[in-house]
């Protein structure tokens, strides 16, 4: 075997290695979080029985100074032993062991990933009282596989100084993905050549494939001066091919093989109701979503069906969802310049313009097959950059941990030489102005115009200037949903009922939304990554969220907002949305149920 494959070697078994740690933490995470916390089946801290653990454990803490876990799986009478750094009412545990398993009339056994899935798998079908959910197992599987793959190839220590090469590996650099989800990498439909082929995390680029379909053929829509077609032709690179009674539709490749192996699209072909002219153009670059593309020389990302489930859903874009997106741009356009006056780093990134296609057949399935797996929704880029202002994914920083953590030190690093500040003085310095341009905005939009937006960690684009955030970029509009009560009832005349059902949330769904993706999922995150760079750091920034919370209230509040802030001043949990439970019990995305999530808030303290 030569030098370089032994390498090789070495690295994929270290990557496997990694995957599988990776695993069992995202695991333990979901599962201490949604079940075993809320039932009370969770301790830390000195404990009765330690004669028997086993060295490797107490070695493990004694190294590390850190305290032991005690998981309770009551239905399989079993229970878990693992090192934490500490405590945590959020569930953001830096784990510092491996794990161990005590069963009846065993002794601890270390765990691996695939014990621990079946361990949790079983106490979960028995909790339910409902069958081994091997769906979810090979989901893990799947998520482990791709991991590992995307950890045998090498890492870059640094963003690049140009501003889009730095943004475009931030959107190629979720090596690691949610903390809180059992399968985070789970691309179900992929095979291992298409994973290479077609992974952002892989550095991947393609041409896009071009299908040429007769005109009363189109479904289409646009907000702009052009319509969708129109701009995906003057864009592309095979309009003159496509013929002047023929629109040009752009799928991801993988999704074409998907389309041609279908009957009707055969049939299609066959009559010349539809052509296929292959891949064609540039190379686009996929997005942290897989199927969302972009092109710089593009002013449009290009959001593309993909009929392969990712992490929970099946990607592909139905009509009643391209319906939404412009109905939710056209709602927003007139809030804009208002909302933009009062927050002027706060940009949203619009979807004006579909494109689809419909063959009319008689077969009503067959048709919206054809229909979903053509849509394409345009979404507005990022337009003219200030200069030195470089846009970043917030989930290459906050959603990769060690990976993520030596970015976001450089960036820190950067802002403290720069005004002469401490690294914890920098680094709070940062989470604040981070704060303040994502969360005004974010409840401006809720309490005062009903707008839910879905700010996770990979839907905020962070602009950094200086080595500090200084502009917010909010995206896709999937997830943008609209208060019922208080939409005017001529603002979604034309919508079909469909579209409404998924636009409408309540007022409660639409705060459970908001308090989720931004407080859990986005500022829990940035906290817990932030807290490794200093000591008492993690308290102080719980401290900055506390103060731009009242912020919020003193500057634009109103009576609706004061009832949700101050609860969560006063400690009322945050609404935690359940993804091993979800997943487990095979629910949709929007009937996911919430878990009460403890928080320090209350004990922050003031600026």
């Amino acid at each position: 075997m030569s030098q370089t494959a032994l390498q090789n070697t070495y690295r994929a078994l270290s990557a496997e290695d990694q995957a599988g740690q990776r695993c069992m933490e995202n695991l333990l995470n979901c599962y201490c979080r949604e079940v075993a916390g809320p039932a009370g089946q969770i301790g830390i801290g000195p404990m009765f029985g330690q004669s028997d653990w086993p060295l490797a454990l107490r070695a493990a803490l004694h190294r590390s100074g850190g305290q032991v876990m005690h998981v309770l799986l009551p239905a399989i009478e079993s229970r878990l032993l693992v090192v934490v750094d500490a405590p945590s009412p959020t569930g953001n545990y830096r784990y510092r062991s491996q794990v161990y398993c005590k069963s009846p009339g065993q002794p601890w056994t270390l765990v691996d990933w695939r014990m621990l899935s079946t361990l949790l798998l079983r106490e979960m079908a028995l909790r339910h009282g409902l069958p081994f959910n091997a769906e979810l197992m090979a989901q893990i599987r799947d998520s482990v596989a791709v991991t590992a793959t995307i950890l045998a190839k090498s890492q870059p220590e640094a963003f690049s100084a140009e501003p889009m090469a730095a943004y475009l590996e931030s959107e190629q650099f979720l090596t690691f993905g949610h903390a809180f989800h059992p399968a985070p990498k789970s691309r179900q439909g992929f095979s291992p050549e298409d994973l290479e082929r077609y992974s952002p995390e892989l550095g991947a680029s393609f041409p896009l494939h071009h299908f040429a379909v007769r005109r009363e053929h189109v479904i289409q829509d646009s907000l702009l001066s052009e319509s969708a077609e129109k701009l995906v032709r003057f864009h592309g690179s095979a309009g003159s091919e496509a013929g002047d009674d023929f629109a040009l539709v752009p799928v991801h490749p993988w999704q074409a093989r998907y389309l041609l192996s279908l009957a009707v699209i055969r049939a299609a072909l066959r009559a010349d109701r539809l052509r296929d002219l292959g891949a064609r153009g540039p190379a686009y670059f996929p997005t942290s979503s897989i199927r969302t593309v972009f092109h710089p020389e593009n002013p449009y990302f290009y959001k593309l069906s993909l009929n392969v489930r990712v992490t929970n859903c099946v990607r592909k874009n139905a009509h009643y969802e391209l319906e939404g997106a412009l109905a939710v741009t056209r709602i927003l356009r007139p809030r804009l310049p208002a909302i933009g006056g009062l927050f002027p780093g706060f940009r949203v990134l619009e979807e004006p313009a579909y494109l689809s296609l419909d063959l009319h057949g008689s077969d009503i399935e067959e048709n919206r097959a054809v229909t979903e797996g053509f849509g394409l929704i345009l979404r507005q880029g990022l337009g003219h950059l200030a200069e030195g202002e470089m846009p970043l994914l917030a989930g290459a920083l906050f959603g990769n941990r060690s990976l993520g953590r030596a970015r976001l030190m450089a960036l820190v690093n950067r802002l403290a030489d720069r005004e002469g500040m401490s690294l914890a003085a920098a680094a709070e310095s940062w989470f604040d102005a981070y704060v303040e341009l994502l969360l005004l905005p974010v409840f401006h939009c809720f309490f005062t115009h009903g707008l839910i937006f879905e700010p996770h960690l990979q839907n905020v684009l962070i602009g950094i200037r200086g080595g500090k955030p200084v502009r917010m970029w909010l995206r896709d509009f999937e997830g943008v949903k609209l208060a019922r009560e208080r939409l005017i009832s001529y603002e979604l005349e034309g919508v079909s009922e469909r579209a409404r059902q998924a636009l409408c949330y309540s007022e409660e769904q639409g705060w459970n939304r908001i308090a989720y993706c931004l407080i859990v999922n986005n500022f829990c995150e940035a906290i817990a990554q932030f807290g490794e760079l200093a000591a008492g750091l993690e308290r102080r920034l719980w401290t900055v969220l506390r103060h731009q919370l009242r912020e919020y209230q003193w500057r634009y509040g109103d009576l609706r907002s004061a009832g949700r802030i101050n609860a969560l001043l006063a400690g009322r949990p945050l609404p935690a949305k359940a993804n091993f439970i979800n997943r487990f019990l095979k629910r949709p995305d929007r009937e996911a149920g919430y878990v009460p999530l403890p928080h320090p808030l209350a004990q922050a303290g003031e600026l």
